[in-house]
């Protein structure tokens, strides 16, 4: 047998190999031989024995599977063609070997053959090319899977990383915007508790070891690194109870705690500054008197409560950066000297109604703000030394006055008696016709007025008799001096308005203090007096008061007359001095009530401007019993 042939002839054929080179095998025995070490890919079935035949083909589907038959037909039946036919292996049938179409068939079948070889090996190819693909996928798909699984751990990590960043940041902006250690606290709880699941966190110093006694497995102790501090503190951190800090934790925790260490030293360092700028402020507050600090052109740097309050129309930011002194004096003030170096003035203003006088000193620091020196401005309220000033200077005087008037009184008294004597009798010897009658009477007329001059400057130089002094009403000491000159002011048609007054216990004399009311009665009519000359119309009025103010009775006598020149006011209290007609004055009103006053431990001052209201104030002593 040849071993090359692709075709094997199973039964006898006179034609040997035919023209395509076949290889024959005499019967079905000996095919299988043939198949069992070669496969064709073609067989010509002779099929004369059908029963033999369908045993063989059966044989050929398990042993040559892929092999083509092309069968002679001559002895078989059709059902047995068409069965095998059904399993695809019948690939033509011919009449017999000698048909003259079988070459032609068995190159078809060779053809047909090689097309299903090529096809296996396609399918086989495509088969390895699939095994290998999914092998490939499958490989791919772990890589993925493993790639991806790298990538999800990797962006869980960054996500953590960024969120402890993100709590790292919105922590150190806490604790170094934080006020205190309580702040502190509350902004690490709040920062860390989504990164680090941070139930609570406490700050610790080395005096308080309580919470650190007390600490279980869930809290994190960490030591606070203090900078250059003589400090030492730890820092507890705490998860739910069970919880563990992780490795990265604590070296996240750790840094953390580095930051905490210096925002504690640079609180510590603030309390301390604050301390100190909180016992130089108080200190600065506690003087009583309005004090600022300047630069060279007078603006405020820094000024005490007491300057506020004086400043009172201001508010406290408001003067800063403002000139100190016209704050104070007003717009239009202009100091008198050179606000710099060393420097001493007195100036007032007007508040409240009244003039306050101050005092004000000034002087340069051994200090600068921006390279330009401080000054120091302080203003101290005089307005009540000038008035005890006032009164002491108005006391001596008075006082040398008196001694001044009883000398020349006793010296003038005795040649005034003389001549008064020698006039009355020059009198008595003429007639009112003769013609020097007129002149001596007149001259009569001069002596009794030098006469009165004289006695009321003994009265005044002696102490005078204020009679008995008795616990008395202040108030009914006003009601009987306004019904003694109300008919007076009725009649020029002057109202005197009176407050009526609590009871006001003072130790004095009725009289005494009625006649000293009567006499600044006296001086208001005049001065509305004249107002109503210049205008008929005028509505003159006085207005009295009497109230309790610190433990004294004052009493306010206001009119709206003329007012008093402010050049004179310091004179209204010499005897002898009047602005009127001398000749039916004579001056002693206001010194006699300034004296009465006196001897009562009171005090009497007068307040006014020139063309405006005049107001005199008295205040005595509130009697008390004991």
């Amino acid at each position: 047998m040849s071993q090359t042939a692709d075709v094997l002839i199973v039964g006898s054929s006179n034609r040997k190999g035919h023209d395509f080179g076949a290889d024959q095998a005499a019967d079905f025995a000996a095919a299988k031989r043939y198949i069992k070490i070669r496969k064709p890919s073609v067989l010509v079935i002779s099929g004369k024995q059908s029963k033999s035949f369908s045993q063989f083909c059966e044989w050929l589907m398990e042993n040559s599977p892929e092999s083509l038959w092309i069968v002679s037909c001559q002895d078989l039946p059709p059902s047995i063609i068409a069965h095998w036919n059904n399993f695809g292996r019948l690939h033509d049938i011919v009449d017999g070997f000698d048909d003259r179409e079988l070459e032609s068939k068995v190159r078809s079948a060779l053809e047909a053959a090689g097309s299903q070889v090529q096809n296996r090996n396609l399918v086989k190819m495509f088969e390895e090319q699939s095994t290998t693909l999914k092998r490939l996928r499958t490989d791919l798909e772990s890589r993925v899977e493993r790639r991806a699984k790298t990538l999800h751990r990797s962006l869980s990590e960054l996500e953590d990383t960024k969120t402890r960043l993100e709590s790292f940041h919105k922590a150190l902006l806490g604790i170094h915007r934080a006020s205190s250690v309580v702040q502190m606290e509350q902004t690490l709880s709040e920062a860390l508790r989504e990164s680090v699941n941070m139930v609570w966190v406490r700050v610790r110093f080395e005096s308080q070891s309580l919470l650190k006694q007390q600490a279980g497995s869930n809290v994190l102790t960490i030591e606070i690194p203090f900078p250059h501090e003589n400090l030492r503190g730890e820092v507890f951190f705490s998860k739910a109870e069970g919880g563990k800090f992780s490795a990265d934790e604590v070296d996240f925790l750790q840094e953390l705690s580095e930051a905490l260490g210096l925002a504690l030293s640079r609180l510590h360092k603030l309390e301390q500054a604050e301390t100190v700028k909180a016992q130089w402020q108080a200190t600065f507050d506690a003087i009583p008197h309005p004090l600022c600090l300047t630069n060279e052109g007078g603006e405020i740097l820094k000024l005490n409560r007491a300057f506020q309050q004086a400043c009172s129309a201001h508010g406290f930011r408001a003067l800063i950066g403002k000139n100190c002194l016209r704050s104070f004096f007003g717009a239009a003030f202009q100091p008198p000297v050179n606000p710099s170096g060393i420097f001493t003035f007195r100036s007032s203003r007007e508040a409240g109604g009244e003039t306050e006088h101050y005092e004000v000193a000034g002087q340069t620091l051994g200090m600068a703000v921006d390279g330009a020196p401080v000054e120091l401005i302080l203003l101290r309220q005089i307005s009540e030394e000038l008035r005890f000033e006032r009164r002491i200077l108005e006391a001596s005087k008075l006082a040398e006055l008196g001694t001044i008037g009883s000398s020349i009184a006793h010296e003038l008294n005795n040649p005034l008696g003389g001549m008064l004597s020698f006039l009355q009798l020059i009198l008595m010897d003429l007639k009112p016709t003769d013609v020097i009658f007129p002149e001596v009477k007149e001259m009569e007329h001069a002596v009794l007025r030098c006469r009165d001059i004289v006695l009321n400057l003994l009265s005044f130089a002696r102490k005078q008799d204020l009679g008995e002094f008795t616990v008395i009403n202040l108030g009914d000491v006003v009601e009987r001096a306004v019904k003694l000159i109300e008919l007076q002011s009725k009649s020029k048609g002057i109202l005197i308005d009176l407050v009526p007054a609590l009871n006001a216990p003072i130790y004095g004399s009725v009289n005494a203090l009625s006649q000293a009311l009567c006499n600044l009665l006296q001086n208001s009519i005049d001065a509305i007096m004249d107002k109503i000359k210049e205008d008929p119309l005028f509505p003159g009025r006085i207005h009295l008061t009497v109230e309790n103010k610190d433990g004294r009775w004052v009493l306010a006598l206001a009119d709206n007359g003329t007012g008093i020149k402010s050049e004179i006011l310091s004179q209204i209290f010499n005897p002898r001095f009047t602005t009127r007609d001398s000749a039916r004055y004579n001056g002693m009103g206001l010194t006699t009530a300034f004296t009465i006053v006196s001897e009562h431990h009171g005090r009497l001052e007068i307040l006014s401007q020139t063309g405006s209201a005049t107001t005199a104030i008295l205040s005595f002593p509130e009697h008390t019993s004991r």
